[in-house]
């Protein structure tokens, strides 16, 4: 059984070149009424996009959920950018299949 049912995540934006953006847990909550409340008490503050999770679904979006399907949007864009990268990476080296070692 799972304790905190409530998890609220805060974006975080991409901060620099290399950076890549996320979704950072800021806490779990047990009953619906503290992870609404401490969500809205967090966006209120400093104006974050925040999305309350509850068993892998979106529960609530602060400040609204076209923002958050923008945040995971871009996230989507981020990973297939970095997958695409990485796939199609080969060495520049290459082996043989017997080496020579020989000194002339």
């Amino acid at each position: 059984m799972v304790s905190h049912p409530y998890s609220i995540y805060v974006w975080h934006a991409a901060h620099g070149v290399r950076g890549q953006p996320s979704w950072y847990e800021a806490l779990q909550a047990y009953s619906e009424d503290d992870a609404l409340y401490t969500a809205n008490l967090i966006h209120m503050d400093c104006k974050a996009v925040i999305k309350v999770v509850r068993y892998g679904l979106n529960f609530a979006c602060f400040p609204d959920e076209h923002t958050v399907e923008l945040c995971e949007c871009q996230l989507a864009q981020q990973k297939q950018t970095y997958e695409r990268n990485t796939d199609n990476f080969e060495p520049e080296i290459t082996f043989t299949d017997k080496p020579d070692f020989s000194i002339d």
